[in-house]
């Protein structure tokens, strides 16, 4: 059955995640040692170690690194090692353990039909890969830019020839061309209707999906042609906003370092491998996306961005930090000469410039804090100068590397340190989007001390008292966990769901599954704590929250407004609250 053809149905997957041997799934990527009941421990296949850090419990068919933080479930596991996405993972699975497949035509975007074209690409492919050798303009032009033999054939480059209907002649008969046509390999004229191809007279290069599936090409031009590069058209497999250039090729010793070296295009990644720099990827052409930094972040903890050395390489550098940053990784910043990018540098002073430029990069957000200092000293521009840096700081995840960069930039500044650290932090401490905030507010082992006392019989205890709200976790992954155990407490009248029943309705959820198998992995030192306290340290840290921030907020709001009987009910409101934060309230939470 083709990729990506089955019907992914709730029941697959139920039967997917019933069946699945989370030991089978580990042991094809560690070695795995009992350490007594249902637990194993094994070096961990995502980071060097060695000191085995990853646990596995086949109880609740969980793994979690407590060296790297890498955590989930089997299905998980398999998309972190694969590559695959969630639909390749629960297809693959499914052929392992001989669950039946349900067929049904895919669909895309407005529900027109979803072809399978790997094959279609992959025919093109060779087509360009023969071309290549066919071609002496185009071997002759890689040989110009030192291009090794090796690695054209690791990479896969190919030609498409000068000429209108080269490829559609040669695949006609073999591949229809209305399957050319919706890989975005051939056009149609919009007088007579007839194919063409799209790429003409260009060095192809083949672009994988991160788990080495062909979904597309990036073509670049040996002519004139005003297009430097042209891309294949978007399809259903290829996003350009979703895809690394490379990233295939590196996703081996992307998890074995923990780095990658982000460059802006093609030949920068050929020529950093090339240059002996390992991990290197390239964008697609356009400004880094959240979705591609996502990508990184789920095999790396550092990123080097090698982007050009001109103002063009720097803008687009400074528009990529934030996205790293938010990311939660800790990037650096390569320096290249007025000019040159990482291909060009390796052809004018060779390898060894780039991987000194390379292994001499800077820390960016420091690069960054630097150029947003003020030239001039006074009180007008160290304002505009810290509103600016506490933009990007707040950008950064790690609250330890976040208290440094404030500590240091607000001495360079002249601020106080904890005037400034206050301005770095409110953002933090207020907006309910953020996963840190918890943090920010009051320590997050609260929240998870809470859930491990969830958690802690299996099945958990009965509940005597209706449990309080989701908003009193903070953390988005914490409530997430608390979330789904409450749906399940209140569809069977008030019995505790077991670890594996809330594993199961938070589905692929990742963040919440990895916080989720950490919580239940490592040893808890609940000792003698009471989840009732624990859940009312937190209530009250919410109502204390609320009543400083929202419900002023809304008063005033009301107040500006004119709407009395709103703003009535908001005081009224705020007096609730307030009764919670002392211990003659009546209720228990409410």
């Amino acid at each position: 059955m083709a990729l990506g053809s089955i019907h992914l149905t709730p029941q697959l997957v139920q039967a997917v995640r019933d069946t699945v041997d989370i030991l089978d799934v580990a042991g094809d990527v560690t070695t795995l040692k009992p350490t007594g009941g249902t637990r194993y421990k094994g070096l961990c296949p995502f980071h060097k170690e060695k000191t085995p850090s990853f646990h596995v419990d086949t109880s609740n068919g969980l793994y979690y690194c407590f060296g790297c933080g890498a955590g989930g479930d089997a299905i998980k596991l398999h998309m972190e090692t694969s590559g695959d996405d969630f639909p390749a993972t629960i297809e693959a699975l499914a052929q392992r353990y001989g669950i039946p497949l349900p067929a049904a035509p895919a669909r895309g975007a407005g529900g027109r039909e979803r072809r399978d074209l790997t094959q279609v690409l992959e025919a093109a492919a060779a087509f360009f890969q023969r071309e290549l050798k066919a071609s002496e303009f185009a071997r002759t032009y890689l040989e110009n830019r030192r291009i090794p033999p090796e690695l054209v054939k690791s990479f896969g480059l190919g030609y498409a020839p000068d000429g209108w209907r080269f490829l559609v002649s040669a695949l006609q008969g073999k591949i229809p061309v209305a399957d050319l046509v919706a890989a975005g390999l051939v056009g149609k004229s919009e007088k007579t209707g007839d194919p063409y191809d799209r790429f003409r007279h260009r060095l192809m290069f083949p672009i994988h999906a991160p788990n080495g599936r062909l979904v597309g090409f990036g073509g670049r031009t040996l002519g004139d042609d005003t297009a430097k590069y042209v891309n294949t058209s978007e399809t259903d497999e290829f996003h350009k906003g979703r895809l690394l250039y490379g990233f295939h090729q590196a996703k081996k010793t992307l998890r074995e370092t923990g780095r990658a070296v982000l460059a802006e295009g093609y030949f920068d990644v050929l020529g950093l491998v090339t240059s002996g720099v390992e991990g290197a990827v390239a964008g697609m052409g356009t400004a880094l996306t959240a979705d591609q930094a996502r990508l990184l972040g789920r095999y790396v903890d550092e990123v080097t961005v090698a982007y050009d050395g001109d103002e063009a390489g720097e803008k687009a550098f400074q528009r990529a930090l934030p996205v790293l940053l938010e990311a939660g990784l800790h990037v650096r910043r390569a320096a290249f000469p007025a000019g040159e990018d990482p291909d060009s540098l390796r052809l004018a002073e060779g390898p060894d410039a780039v991987r000194d430029a390379v292994e001499g990069a800077k820390d960016a957000v420091w690069l960054e804090i630097e150029r947003l200092m003020p030239g001039n000293s006074t009180p007008a521009s160290n304002a505009r100068a810290a509103q600016a840096i506490s933009e990007l700081l707040r950008q950064v995840r790690d609250s330890v590397a976040r208290g440094d960069y404030t500590r240091r930039a607000a001495q360079d500044l002249g601020v106080p340190e904890n005037v400034f650290h206050k301005k770095v932090g409110s953002s933090l401490y207020y907006d309910p989007s953020r996963k840190e905030r918890a943090a920010d507010v009051s320590p997050a082992g609260g929240e998870e001390k809470a859930l491990q006392l969830l958690f802690d019989g299996d099945p958990p205890p009965r509940l005597p008292y209706p449990l309080p709200p989701e908003e009193i976790f903070f953390d988005e992954d914490c409530r997430n966990i608390y979330a789904a155990f409450c749906a399940l407490y209140r569809s069977e009248g008030g019995h505790p769901p077991t670890a594996n029943e809330v594993l199961a309705k938070l589905s692929s959820e990742g963040g919440a599954i990895d916080r989720m198998a950490r919580l239940l992995l490592e040893e808890s030192d609940s000792g003698d704590e009471d989840l009732d306290e624990v859940l009312s340290g937190l209530v009250r840290r919410w109502a204390k929250q609320q009543n400083k921030v929202e419900l002023m907020r809304q008063i005033q709001q009301a107040e500006d407004e004119g709407d009395h009987e709103r703003r009535d009910r908001l005081i009224k409101e705020k007096q609730t609250l307030l009764r919670i934060l002392h211990p003659e309230m009546t209720g228990r939470y409410f």
